[in-house]
């Protein structure tokens, strides 16, 4: 038998799908004959069909989600064979099940999609009865939507097989062409925990994964020598929400890395948090070679920061966090939030203010976009600005990247077809300046930093000029 797991992009992505890769690594340990193949794509209905499949199952986002129904309508006309949905839209928005769906997958994957397959290869197709039994799931039985109990999470993700990496391909399109920094040629990402314990009012991470866990330091090791032997390379970027915490286990990692002589090898990135940016952390991460770290600063308001990140950093977390990256040569990334309800001009200067006097290496301009399942949802849903039946391509977090000759413009259209939900000040000239203004700031800065790294990397001009020299 044949299953394809599918994930459409919205837009390109580099890595392997880490969900995907990780379903597909448990089930062939607890299924050996099943046949999986992984495809992931812009518009990638050719290649699923030449996959053969007995089932197809997607994963989806919200902003893909609409993408992929479309997609799987298609296969479902052609091929008319069961198709499956999971991912954390489906699991925040339940709802949205519909033809040409069979079966969706809500919460952790790994143990459902297993228990779907073998139910599926005993009885050679979908007994609603069997379903029933199968907790995390939710299904069609004589018109009427059936929603199992839910998935309790797995406990020990120690006990999970590597992401099956080996069945995508990685020299031809992940390891390839890549856009790194440092002279970084080969970097792999991974994740060495799930979920996040912090619960700010945009992050889906707590729909997606629940409860925080961790692996071990020695899990993590045993992966990254793992990959080094088997893909050459040079660099590891650490994907999950917080690899950071807690300091006991980043600091055992740390003496593992050093141990296996890995800082000598490998350049590491990562996500981090403001608030647990202290010296003895920098310290830490400078041993372990790393050399980026990226944080959410959301805004330089004290308002708007604990209303965003719900009380748990601070403006002066985050300057502390810039300035102590500085000092410990760690380049230091960040993305500011504009576009909160309630937030004026005076706030918005206040981000301004931050990012000119503690500047970061590279800088990222974000709208506030509520998506399914995250607090801000729940408002913008009671005020009627969202809803399950929406153009769910308004939902883009990004602003648009301004090139060179946007300097000399004082305006630009930078929420058009946006979700937008400081409605107040949606058409305020002085406001929407200001959203420029920190555009072209931010731009500024990123250019300085690729300027300084041109150096270490001279394919980054190559692509700086073929992308027009855009705020990348």
């Amino acid at each position: 038998m044949t299953l394809t797991l599918v994930n459409i992009w919205k837009i390109e992505n580099h890595t392997p799908h880490f969900g995907l890769t990780a379903l597909a690594a448990f089930l062939q340990k607890r299924i050996p004959n099943l046949d999986i193949k992984i495809i992931e794509g812009l518009d990638p209905l050719k290649d699923i069909i030449k996959t053969k499949p007995d089932i197809v199952s997607f994963t989806s986002d919200t902003l893909a989600f609409q993408k992929t129904k479309n997609i799987a309508i298609k296969i479902k006309k052609k091929l008319k064979i069961p198709i499956l949905i999971g991912g954390v839209h489906i699991t925040a928005m339940p709802e949205s099940f519909s033809f040409p769906f069979d079966v969706g997958s809500i919460g952790e994957g790994e143990i459902t999609l297993s228990q779907l397959i073998e139910s599926f290869l005993k009885n050679k197709k979908f007994i609603p009865s069997e379903l029933k039994k199968i907790d995390g799931l939710i299904f069609k039985e004589n018109k009427k939507i059936i929603k199992t109990s839910p998935r309790k999470l797995i406990k020990n993700i120690d006990e999970l097989p590597f992401p099956a990496r080996e069945i995508t391909p990685m020299e031809d399109t992940y390891l390839k062409n890549q856009f790194n920094l440092f002279g970084v040629k080969r970097q792999i990402s991974i994740m060495t925990s799930r979920g996040c314990p912090y619960h700010c009012v945009f992050c889906g991470s707590p729909v997606q994964w629940g409860t925080v866990r961790f692996h071990s330091p020695e899990y993590v090791i045993k992966e990254i020598k793992f990959l080094v032997k088997n893909y050459n390379i040079d660099s590891i970027m650490f994907w999950d929400d917080l690899f950071i915490a807690p300091i006991e286990r980043l600091e055992k990692l740390k003496d593992l890395i050093i141990k296996n002589k890995l800082n000598k090898k490998l350049v590491f990135f990562g996500y981090a948090r403001a608030n647990l940016i202290t010296e003895d952390v920098c310290k830490v991460l400078a041993k372990m070679n790393t050399k980026r770290l990226i944080f959410g600063l959301e805004s330089g308001s004290p308002r708007i920061l604990n209303y965003l990140k719900q009380n748990s950093v601070t403006v002066k977390d985050n300057k502390r966090a810039v300035d102590l990256c500085r000092k410990y040569g760690i380049t230091s990334s960040s993305g500011y939030i504009v576009g909160t309800p309630g937030e004026t001009i005076e706030d918005l200067q206040c981000t301004y203010d931050l990012m000119k006097h503690h500047p970061l290496d590279n800088t990222q301009i974000y709208i506030l976009t509520p998506y399914p399942g995250t607090k801000i949802w729940i408002e913008a849903k009671k005020k009627k600005l969202v809803s399950g039946n929406m153009d769910f391509d308004k939902l883009f977090v990004q602003l648009p990247p301004i090139s060179f000759f946007d300097f000399f413009k004082t305006q630009k259209n930078l929420i058009n077809k946006r979700i937008f939900l400081n409605t107040k000040y949606r058409n305020n000239k002085d406001y929407m300046k200001l959203v420029l203004k920190i555009q072209k700031l931010a731009y500024i800065q990123n250019i300085i930093f690729y300027i300084k790294i041109i150096p270490q990397n001279l394919d980054l001009i190559k692509r700086l000029i073929f992308n027009k020299i855009k705020c990348l």
